[in-house]
């Protein structure tokens, strides 16, 4: 996990600072919902055992559950928000200095954990949880040079965009588990659930911001081995 991670991070920096046919950025965060959704789709019907009772299933918490469905597209729309914020600070920021202030999920998620779930953190937590964020922090900077690349870059735009996937981060991952505990409705119609919604949520994203350079240049304009590698992390 720490390399796919690490990996990640890399490569999709690597594939937003080359010229040659830059590829949408929105049209990759719809394609990793798609995948998302074929695989829990694959092993719910294993956990299911059998066709009928995969359909069964679907046709119960899917079809037959609308406001199921709108409860799961909440977070579906700050993931597809935070999966599209990566792409824009990974696309101004250098990749260590992305990595580096991500770290702020760690707090903001553990605030999120107390105002949403009621839970609370003893000073001890506090304190491990701004220890690790500050730890983290110290292990991956390094004073050198700013890395030189092909496009112009806007750190402040980058930031922005980093400060906005961390507070989207945190509050999904909390949402979800809530929503998780709420019932005992399987893992994996959830996900199904909520990347449905993700689908829907990234394709008008892929029509209101670059639907016309879509038309004109093809879905997959771009695609290279690297963007299937970020797509599929």
């Amino acid at each position: 996990m720490t390399l796919i991670a690490a990996a990640y991070t890399i490569v999709l920096r690597y594939t937003r600072t080359i010229k040659t046919n830059m590829y949408f950025s929105t049209t990759a965060v719809c394609v990793t919902e798609v995948i998302k959704l074929l695989l829990s789709v694959c092993i719910l019907a294993k956990e299911t055992g059998s066709l009928s009772r995969l359909l069964t299933s679907l046709k119960e918490h899917v079809i037959g559950s609308p406001m199921e469905m709108l409860k799961l597209s909440v977070p579906s729309l700050v993931y597809a928000l935070q999966n599209n914020m990566a792409f824009v600070a990974l696309s101004n920021l250098d990749a260590a200095v992305y990595q580096v202030t991500y770290q702020l999920k760690i707090p903001c998620t553990a605030l999120c954990t107390v105002l949403m779930l009621n839970r609370s953190l003893s000073k001890l937590q506090w304190f491990s949880v701004f220890i690790l964020c500050g730890g983290v922090t110290l292990v991956q900077y390094s004073p050198a040079e700013t890395t030189k690349v092909q496009v112009e870059q806007n750190y402040f735009l980058g930031i922005g965009a980093v400060a906005i996937a961390v507070l989207c981060s945190g509050f999904a991952g909390v949402y979800f588990e809530k929503v998780l505990k709420s019932s005992d409705t399987s893992l994996w119609v959830r996900n199904i659930q909520m990347y449905l919604s993700g689908i829907v949520v990234t394709a008008v994203g892929v029509y209101v911001s670059e639907g016309a350079q879509v038309t004109q240049k093809g879905f997959f304009y771009g695609y290279s081995y690297h963007v299937w590698i970020v797509i599929c992390k």
